[in-house]
């Protein structure tokens, strides 16, 4: 049965002190001030059974006194490392777990669980398993959404891993939504990504010899090559992506300036949209409840900037640059005919 992480370490930490005080009181004795000091309620089953965990586990020095049957600590210095206690530490747990449930299901969540579970090993017992999130109110104020992404079969995530642990390069069959028909793909595989409910691949066209992202629902015969590379050192999609839409990005930059009003403008007052960004007040065209804005910011996201401005249509005009305003002007064109 699962154990709350957050009430475990609160017994651990005043067992902890009750020993640590140098009393040697016997086990009755503990349990009874574990419910008029602290509040805890707990059995002697379970009184042991912590014993047994903070012995084993966390290597506390625990014995018991011959004469009096009392506990104390061997190593008087000793005292449970603050970390095993510490409710903020449970609060992050449960928080990890929670962010981390979201990709349950594929081999990157076993893999993530490992290395968390190892990091425990080291600084205490955060098993998931152990890990419970109660159905109490206060433990669903933090939650993670998004939308739900396809199913990525596991042959896929097993081809793709092994080439990023080894710097493979890889080839699949794939369609982008430009595509009539699946082209054959040979990629160098540098990142994934996970935007908006979808898995992408960030890589390096080899052929092409240049940078793309390919959803992993959509990479079809995956085969692993011989061929190894060396991972370049810009490789990192964070570092070469001006802008907050998403995985898509270009290799150009253009400087944007979008006139925005009502809740459009409101929600864009609150967000860094890209490098050097400014929001001033549109006193040509203030809109029709006198809040116009003129957002400006520089990015290389083009793609996903025409379409985040086109879903505001009726709050919203493009004013630069010209590849922007083609965009939506050929939009609204569309809609008209429509």
């Amino acid at each position: 049965m699962a154990v709350d992480f957050t009430e475990k370490a609160k017994r651990y930490q005043a067992i902890d002190e009750i020993i640590a005080s140098g009393r040697n009181l016997k086990w009755k004795d503990i349990i009874l001030e574990l419910g008029s000091k602290y509040g805890i309620k707990t059995s002697r089953t379970s009184f042991f059974r912590d014993i047994q965990d903070l012995q084993e586990k966390y290597q506390a020095p625990i014995d018991t006194d011959f004469e009096t049957s009392g506990y104390f600590y061997t190593d008087p210095q000793y005292r449970l490392p603050r970390f095993y206690t510490d409710e903020n530490a449970a609060k992050a747990a449960k928080l990890i777990k929670t962010l981390m449930d979201m990709v349950k299901g594929n081999p990157l969540y076993k893999e993530a669980k490992e290395v968390f579970e190892s990091l425990s090993i080291e600084n205490h017992d955060l098993a998931l398993e152990n890990i419970r999130i109660s159905k109490r109110p206060e433990n669903d104020r933090i939650i993670f959404v998004g939308a739900p992404n396809k199913n990525i079969p596991a042959e896929t995530w097993r081809l793709i891993d092994k080439a990023l642990k080894e710097n493979l390069v890889i080839t699949f069959d794939y369609k982008s939504l430009t595509d009539t028909k699946a082209h054959k793909r040979r990629v160098q595989p540098w990142q994934l990504i996970f935007d908006n409910g979808n898995w992408n691949l960030h890589a390096l066209d080899v052929i092409k010899n240049g940078r793309r992202r390919y959803s992993l629902s959509e990479m079809k015969n995956i085969q692993l090559t011989k061929e190894v590379f060396s991972l370049p050192k810009d490789y990192d999609f964070r570092k070469m992506t001006v802008g907050s839409f998403g995985c898509m990005s270009h290799d150009f930059f253009h400087d944007y300036k979008i006139h925005l009003h009502g809740y459009a403008a409101r929600y864009a007052k609150n967000r860094l949209w890209g490098e050097n960004q400014t929001i001033v007040a549109d006193k040509k065209n203030p809109g029709p409840d006198g809040d116009g804005i003129i957002l400006s910011f520089r990015s290389n996201q083009l793609y996903s900037i025409c379409r985040w401005t086109w879903q505001w249509a009726d709050e919203a005009m493009p004013l630069a640059p010209k590849e922007l305003v083609d965009d939506w002007m050929a939009k609204r064109e569309r809609i008209n005919k429509i």
